[in-house]
């Protein structure tokens, strides 16, 4: 079996261990963040993950780093199984988990409780990332943050955002940055790297991907931040996919944030959004990106789109956890957590 075979063949195989309904409803059961632990390491594919920890005490954050960590872990797995050294494509992954790591150490900054970022990596992953990820679980200002990136390419792109004295950190801005620059280079990876249906079909997971993340970005502004038109346009990736440019900005300029998601039920994703079905933004857009990628990791063949798929997908079911978490942790009721999970 070739590398590429190989690849294929591996991230198949850990996608049929992913959780099933049976185990989400077992997991909407759980009525401590302890018994959830619980079950995840004695029942689930996350027993190697949790090996080793007190499910009876463990911390809910400390529970979070690990699952998240999981995406990381099985990214460097697969790649020891492809052709890296031939593809600057593979650098996704690691760019896509360095952002992450970022992002949340931006959003720890705003708040009083820390941790949440990746405690414990292989030693191979340190030959792959540009900064040593681990300091960031020390950062306590955004100047510290700055320091770490100071010789990477993140550096250049957040030091605009560094606040002012009496300021406040401005977190969308960042993400958008940061996110934007992602965006670019994975699709000059893609340009450059594949050709063929590979090309097309890696294209329309990411390009479906940056146009959902662009509608994310319109429904919040205009929901939250009260933007302008002008402000709205500039921070868009020009990616138009399913919805035509000047549909887009039409709806930008004309329509309020509920008037938007109305608009978006007359286009192709109006099987995934309704406004009278409408619970969050950003659920709606991963209920489209797991439906696309669902179909990919069952009938692609290249191991390259095989292996995205089964990542965004092991994202999906992340988030899926962290929202049963979540909901325990709130005493949410369990019927307000089963609306929110994607499966």
């Amino acid at each position: 079996m070739s590398a590429t075979q190989a690849l294929a063949a591996k991230a198949k195989a850990m996608y049929g261990a992913h959780l099933t309904k049976s185990d989400y409803d077992e997991l909407l059961r759980k009525r401590t963040v302890q018994e959830i632990a619980g079950y995840l390491k004695n029942e689930t594919h996350y027993d190697k993950i949790l090996e080793g920890i007190n499910e009876s005490s463990i911390h809910r954050g400390y529970l979070e780093v690990l699952i998240r960590q999981r995406l990381f872990l099985d990214f460097m797995q697969l790649i020891r199984y492809g052709e890296t050294r031939n593809h600057k494509f593979y650098q996704y992954g690691i760019l896509q988990i360095e952002i992450k790591q970022i992002l949340m150490t931006i959003r720890f900054l705003k708040e009083t409780e820390k941790g949440g970022q990746i405690s414990q990596l292989p030693l191979f992953a340190n030959k792959m990332t540009s900064f040593d990820l681990q300091k960031l679980v020390n950062v306590n200002s955004y100047e510290e943050l700055l320091l770490i990136l100071k010789d990477t390419m993140y550096y250049s792109i957040l030091l605009p955002y560094k606040p002012k004295a009496g300021q406040e950190l401005d977190y969308t801005s960042c993400e958008i940055a940061l996110n934007s620059m992602y965006h670019d280079k994975v699709l000059g990876y893609i340009e450059k790297e594949f050709t063929g249906t590979t090309k097309t079909q890696i294209l329309d997971v990411f390009n479906t991907q940056i146009e959902l993340d662009n509608i994310t970005k319109i429904y919040r502004l205009k929901k939250y931040y009260r933007s302008t038109p002008e402000d709205i346009i500039k921070v868009l990736h020009p990616v138009y996919v399913k919805i035509p440019k000047h549909t887009l900005h039409q709806w930008i300029q004309t329509k309020s944030a509920e008037e938007f998601v109305d608009a978006l039920s007359t286009t192709a994703y109006k099987s995934s959004i309704n406004k009278n079905d409408f619970v969050y933004i950003e659920y709606h857009m991963d209920s489209i990106m797991y439906n696309i990628n669902k179909h990919f990791i069952r009938f692609a063949t290249d191991p390259n789109v095989v292996m995205i798929a089964y990542m965004n997908l092991l994202e999906i079911e992340t988030r899926n956890i962290i929202d049963i978490i979540e909901g325990v942790r709130y005493k949410v009721e369990t019927d307000k957590i089963a609306k929110l999970l994607i499966y």
